[in-house]
């Protein structure tokens, strides 16, 4: 077979012939030949080429003839020159008559072969996207006067005439501008301000009632036609809503954990859902009144706390500075943001990431008079609420030693033990077939790792089906949780169950600013909380909780505490919020909690009544209520760390016996 004959083999097997023969062949083809070639006859096209051309000049008994010569001319050609060529054909209509071919002009074809093989060999296939899709953009300027309004925007925040918009256009101007004039500048600015701020929070609550509260949709200013007072909006009102929904959207994309529990408002202190239980009612039938079953109403409580922010800002010129720092910055903010803007939207999305962190971890204490407390003490989140439903006796956890904790190398199996014993658990009346299995986010590369060391190095991971997402050998479905440090907690649920309660849609969002000789003060008040709608049955003892054998429990969670050493006298806050004491060789008492974190409640239980470890109160935990000496296994006394290094006291449980201080958690249910 000649290398005509092989070449035209290629063609036929890449189906490639007729573009060949239409000298139609892109480059990508090019080198699909190229390479398909090598593999088929285990040599190179080029080096074919020239033993084939070398093989027919060496053949002086039968010289090549000018036919031969233009037909190897043709095929050089039409490899070096495709787009020429069909171009040529597609000019003329028709495919003219190839030159005479040379010996000299042969060698020059085969030299470029050569050379665009070898490019073709050290070039990467080109990125071509399989489908190209084009959007629309929203337009956050507006078709005014930029002369006289910031943006092309009619409105009077974005008046060219008031300092801070000028900054915006030309941040060196502020050097010409002189000093703040506080009676006429610093009150037109915070009057915007205001304006803004309220105007803001009409357009979040717009947004809920109608459904709108999509990040991805308002950033794409989707919503932009659907706007409140529309019918009196004056002109360029309708790009301030745009630049809104852009705005909320913002803050809306760092609020990450409403993907898992829901928001509920209108909840303004506390909040009653009554759930029912019936006993059985079902019976053979026989003749006569006898009736069987009744109805059971229990409720679960819902509270929200008062959280707030309060900002100071300025003096003026140093919110200047801060916000030409902000424009100056190198890289590109897809909507640039004027001076009003840019403090509320800094200002919103600080609290709405602290407001994610204390939906997890936090815990509501009344603050210490006059002393600005931590983020977390703002109010409750899911960790303690789901800490308060064991001390009231409504969540029994599954406690193994197995799944109290666990490494990078055993959590596999520890979750796989735990899922298996809340399995065991459930009764012929109940099944788990709608709960998820709640894991910690920074544990999912422990979690992979054990799974291609039990299951093989090569299972996927990508799908929402694959053992990233569902517990193997069982129909678990996982939700990776952010914002747990190393708690390894695990907890199953239906999602919906546990909520987040809010009073007003945007509350937070609702800044007011306030002058103060040269400062601006800012400040937004707002209540949350978090609640589960049901729980389960309520019982009043431990004894009758552990006999009910998680019959109709909702909510199943592991204990994830550490066990202390027999004999100490100091808890290592690094190990854990919740510890439990050892049998001691002789009398002990906690003197100190090292440490600790501001705004974390620490748990010290009691695991045994042998010498059992006790709090007097003095030196760090003089401020407790009392002296803490447990006398039931069980017993714990919950502390926090105050603005002076000493602990207060959240609640204790004595005997058996639970009591919140109401002094520091006075929304707690059943308190007041």
């Amino acid at each position: 077979m000649n290398i005509k004959e092989r070449i035209q083999t290629v063609l036929q097997k890449l189906k490639l012939l007729d573009k060949a023969k239409a000298n139609q062949l892109t480059d990508e083809e090019w080198k699909q030949i190229v390479d398909s070639y090598k593999k088929e006859y285990q040599s190179t096209l080029q080096e074919d080429l020239a033993a084939d051309m070398a093989a027919q000049a060496a053949a002086a008994a039968a010289p090549i003839t000018q036919e031969q010569m233009n037909q190897v001319q043709g095929i050089l050609d039409s490899i070096v020159n495709p787009a020429q060529n069909a171009n040529t054909s597609d000019e003329e209509g028709t495919s003219s008559a190839p030159a005479q071919a040379t010996g000299e002009g042969m060698v020059q074809l085969a030299q470029a072969v050569q050379g665009l093989i070898s490019t073709m060999e050290n070039r990467a296939n080109e990125d071509r996207p399989i489908q190209t899709v084009t959007a629309t953009t929203a337009t956050f300027t507006g078709p005014a006067d930029r002369a006289k309004f910031l943006f092309g925007i009619e409105n009077p925040m974005f008046s060219m005439s008031e300092r801070w918009n000028q900054i915006t256009i030309n941040p060196a101007a502020a050097a010409g501008l002189g000093s703040w004039d506080e009676e006429t500048e610093g009150v037109a600015f915070r009057k915007q301000a205001v304006a803004f701020s309220r105007s803001l929070q009409k357009r979040y609550a717009y947004l809920h009632a109608n459904g709108m509260l999509d990040a991805k949709r308002l950033a794409a200013g989707e919503f932009g036609t659907n706007y409140e007072g529309v019918n009196t909006a004056g002109v360029g009102n309708q790009y301030v809503v745009l630049r809104q929904d852009a705005l909320i959207a913002r803050v809306l994309t760092k609020r990450d954990l409403t993907q898992y529990f829901p928001v509920r408002y209108g909840i303004q202190d506390h909040d009653l859902v009554f759930n029912a239980f019936f006993s059985e009612v079902s019976q053979a039938y026989q003749q006569g009144e006898i009736w069987k079953g009744d109805m059971k109403l229990e409720n679960e409580m819902g509270h929200v706390d008062d959280a707030m922010i309060k900002l100071k800002f300025g003096p003026m010129k140093e919110l200047e500075r801060m916000y030409i720092g902000y424009l100056n910055k190198e890289g590109s903010d897809p909507i640039k943001w004027n001076m009003i803007e840019f403090c509320i939207l800094n200002s919103l999305e600080t609290a709405q990431v602290e407001q994610n962190k204390r939906r997890m971890r936090g815990i509501y204490v009344k603050p210490e008079t006059g002393v600005a407390g931590s983020y977390l003490n703002a109010s409750t989140g899911i960790i303690y609420t789901l800490l308060r439903y064991v001390h009231e006796l409504k969540i029994l956890p599954h406690d193994d030693s197995a799944y109290r904790g666990y490494t990078d190398a055993d959590m596999l199996d520890a979750v796989q033990d735990f899922v298996s014993d809340i399995i065991t658990s459930c009764t012929e009346d109940m099944d788990i077939d709608n709960h998820v299995l709640y894991l910690n986010k920074t544990h999912q590369p422990w979690w992979i790792k054990n799974v291609r060391a039990k299951y093989g190095k090569d299972i996927d991971f990508t799908g929402p089906d694959s053992y990233k997402n569902i517990v193997p050998d069982t129909n678990v479905r996982i939700v990776w949780l952010p914002y747990l440090g190393q708690l390894p907690l695990m907890f199953m649920d239906i999602p919906g169950n546990l909520q987040f309660l809010e009073y007003i849609p945007g509350e937070m969002m609702s800044v007011k600013v306030k002058e103060d000789m040269e400062l601006l003060k800012a400040w937004s008040t707002w209540k949350e909380g978090c609640a589960a709608s049901f729980t389960g049955r309520r019982f009043d003892s431990l004894d009758k909780l552990k006999a009910n054998n998680y019959e109709w429990q909702q909510i199943f969670m592991n204990k994830p505490a550490v066990d202390m050493a027999a004999d100490a006298t100091t808890v290592d806050a690094s190990k854990g919020f919740w510890q439990i004491t050892a049998a001691n060789t002789a009398a002990k008492a906690i003197t100190d909690i090292t440490n600790a974190k501001a705004g974390v409640a620490y748990i010290i239980e009691c695991g045994a009544t042998d010498n059992a470890t006790t709090i007097a109160k003095a030196d760090k935990f003089a401020d407790i209520t009392e002296a803490y000496t447990p006398t039931k296994v069980g017993d714990y006394i919950m502390v926090i760390l105050n603005s002076k290094g000493n602990f207060l006291e959240l609640e204790r449980q004595v005997g058996g016996v639970r009591k919140v201080n109401a002094a520091l958690q006075p929304n707690i249910p059943g308190v007041r």
